[in-house]
């Protein structure tokens, strides 16, 4: 069985949408409904199983290495726009911090050349969908397309897990990019507690130089808690660690014997 498996720089970088919109235009008979982490197994036989989980970018790279079997799908986000992000389950507090793109990112550096490791814009898959359709497509040979991206919010069976992330299925369109700048005391509040994400948005092609924090002149920092902990514990980091090398070591014994192992909830693990 092949496995697709979608992963981000930070929550909010579009990963849901990206889930929803492969499971629907393209022919894929295996998914969950909504978020599994890579250590998740069909509980079906099929030929394309497709999972989620943006955390999993800190832990994919052995698995690619060891198992051909495996295509991830990275989605990058404007961090400015990912930490002005807010989710249904709180409405009222900015879901995610930088702390997720300071740490993420380090890890998609590592990866990023590798064949079977595809990175996507979000803009660009808001924008021009159907483009970001065709390059999945010719990276991932086995896939068969059946409608087109952009079509996707006229077939779309979404779950309720999954709409509450996304709030409600509509076409894909690029209504929220940009929107940082309508919250600019947060991105003022998010660069004192995480520090300066200059030479991260030039090196992703979000800006061209520091003129941008310009912005930012005389507003008055919000430094309130993001629904998420602000800071990554030492704990989440070894497990985290921990993880990446047991998921590959079980892909190495699946090869040897054939077939998948499942183990009952080992996302609750790492």
């Amino acid at each position: 069985m092949k496995r697709i498996h979608i992963v981000g720089v930070s929550p909010r970088t579009g990963t849901t949408l990206m889930a929803e919109a492969l499971k629907t235009c393209f022919t894929i008979d295996t998914f969950t409904s909504h978020e599994d982490r890579l250590f998740a197994r069909a509980a079906t036989n099929g030929r394309i199983f497709l999972t989620k989980a943006p955390k999993d970018i800190m832990i994919v790279a052995p698995s690619l290495r060891v198992d051909s079997d495996l295509y991830v799908i990275c989605m990058i986000r404007d961090p400015r726009d990912i930490i002005c992000s807010k989710h249904k389950k709180n409405p009222e507090r900015y879901w995610a911090g930088l702390k997720y793109w300071k740490t993420y990112t380090q890890a998609l550096e590592q990866i990023a050349n590798h064949p079977r490791f595809i990175s996507i814009k979000y803009e660009e898959f808001v924008s021009e969908p159907d483009n970001v359709q065709k390059t999945i497509a010719q990276k991932i040979p086995f896939l068969k397309t059946e409608v087109p991206f952009s079509k996707y919010h006229e077939v779309a069976e979404v779950t309720e897990a999954s709409k509450q992330a996304l709030r409600s299925v509509r076409p894909i369109k690029p209504t929220s990019v940009g929107r940082w700048k309508e919250h600019k005391a947060r991105i003022k509040g998010q660069l004192e507690i995480h520090g300066s994400i200059t030479d991260d948005l030039i090196s992703y092609g979000y800006e061209k130089s520091s003129d941008w924090l310009q912005e930012l002149d005389g507003v008055e920092a919000d430094l309130t808690p993001s629904h998420n902990a602000e800071y990554m514990t030492f704990t989440d980091r070894r497990w985290l660690t921990l993880g990446k090398y047991c998921e590959a070591s079980r892909r190495i014994i699946e090869q040897q014997i054939g077939r998948r192992i499942r183990i009952t909830h080992p996302k609750k693990w790492f």
